[in-house]
């Protein structure tokens, strides 16, 4: 089971980085106020290529309803506390990033590898945003998708609550209804089918990682004991824009 290419494949992210001159950190909070998506241009002085990758960026904006364009500098100081906590203190430039509404990071990539499609196609819907957030506010993620008045919807979402009771803070609930045709995209990342018959709920744990899967009813203790499982092998860092493919370790029992 996999959870490919969101999350980040898009379930723990890569690059991120915020803002243009000084007070980079301010315009980015600001798009938030203003829910806009914000292309970052993160470059220096002089740097081949950047003017293209200005251009690729407005082809972008003029295909994404409230958008903006954000440059920052790598190397002035104001933005030195938001270059080292999105990583990018040795990364090639120009580099674009791109952030939700909500200002969850959605994803990086190199300018010279980059098109407006690319760029537009990066840019997630708000229930992935949603989850995006979460994941790098470091808290697992319990998402349930189900079509209103689905048979067993309300003892799904009673479970879902109870567990991030237990997990005390470090849980939120995404919920996601399976006719919304702007999430369409996401759940097919989600590897999940829009015309299931049961509830489904997907756990992802702390780090980004696809932990658990379950259709219909589900137990306490199964969805904690997933949300809390860590899965080590060859998966990407906390916050990374990339999803891991869980091992064959991880849950994936259908609840009775």
């Amino acid at each position: 089971m996999s959870l490919p290419k969101i999350i980040l494949s898009t379930f723990v992210i890569l690059i991120i980085a915020s803002g243009a001159f000084a007070g980079a950190d301010n315009e980015l909070a600001q798009a938030v106020e203003a829910d806009q998506v914000v292309f970052l241009l993160v470059y220096e002085p002089g740097v081949s290529g950047l003017e293209q990758a200005q251009n690729l960026i407005n082809s972008s904006i003029d295909q994404i309803e409230n958008a903006i364009s954000i440059k920052l500098i790598r190397s002035d100081p104001a933005n030195s506390a938001l270059v080292k906590k999105y990583g990018v203190t040795g990364a090639p430039l120009p580099l674009i990033l791109i952030f939700a509404r909500n200002g969850a990071m959605a994803g990086g990539i190199l300018a010279n590898q980059a098109s407006a499609d690319k760029l537009v196609k990066m840019v997630p819907s708000l229930k992935k945003a949603d989850v995006l957030k979460i994941l790098q506010s470091g808290s697992s993620v319990l998402i349930s998708a189900s079509t209103p008045g689905m048979s067993d919807e309300s003892n799904v979402l009673s479970s879902c609550q109870s567990t991030c009771g237990e997990l005390k803070g470090k849980c939120e609930i995404v919920i996601i209804d399976l006719t919304d045709q702007s999430e369409e995209t996401f759940l097919k990342e989600l590897k999940i089918d829009p015309n299931a018959s049961k509830p489904v709920t997907i756990v992802i744990n702390s780090q980004g990682q696809l932990t658990g899967k379950f259709d219909g009813p589900v137990e306490v203790g199964q969805l904690v004991q997933a949300a809390t499982k860590k899965v080590s092998s060859g998966c990407c860092p906390p916050s990374s824009g990339k999803t891991c493919a869980p091992t064959k370790t991880t849950t994936d029992k259908k609840g009775q």
